[in-house]
């Protein structure tokens, strides 16, 4: 079959197919380029994971610990002695984040819990700051104190380890 000017019917067609695909295709990878880097979703939000040192402004005490924001808000920290989960939300300034995490005696037993609240701010693709309080409150819900912390973090993945 020939179509008016001569050729194979539908070869236009398919050209026409085969070009699309290559366009789409193309731009699929490029867009898979750009997500697997996490560039553009690292700069919007603090989701990912972090290793933070936490200073308090009592005292010199420096503590190290890991964080994990998720796309689904949730958050967990662990200190190697203690795992926390709470929550965290975009705000007008940056972001902020709560967790409690429990401290146990020797023995197994529950001795208090940390309330932790930050405000925070991404200063870099791969670093953020906040700031914010510890509430100590012992096993009978009784507040043993209050601590004004700051968070340093580091971003750590696979680009960045």
């Amino acid at each position: 079959m020939v179509d008016k000017i001569g050729k194979r019917a539908g070869l236009g067609r398919r050209v026409a197919l085969v070009a699309a695909a290559g366009a789409l295709t193309l731009g699929t990878v490029a867009g898979l380029a750009g997500s697997a880097s996490g560039d553009t979703q690292r700069l919007r939000t603090p989701v990912g994971t972090w290793a933070v040192d936490i200073k308090f402004a009592s005292s010199p005490k420096t503590e190290r610990a890991l964080f994990a924001l998720r796309p689904d808000g949730s958050f967990t920290m662990t200190d190697g002695k203690r795992t926390g989960l709470g929550t965290w939300q975009l705000t007008t300034g940056g972001f902020k984040y709560a967790f409690r995490h429990y401290n146990l005696t020797a023995e197994g037993a529950f001795d208090w819990e940390l309330r932790g609240v930050q405000d925070g701010q991404l200063s870099s693709a791969d670093a953020f700051t906040s700031t914010g309080t510890g509430t100590s409150v012992d096993a009978e819900g009784n507040v043993q104190g209050v601590f004004q912390t700051q968070v340093t973090a580091k971003r750590y993945s696979i680009q960045s380890p």
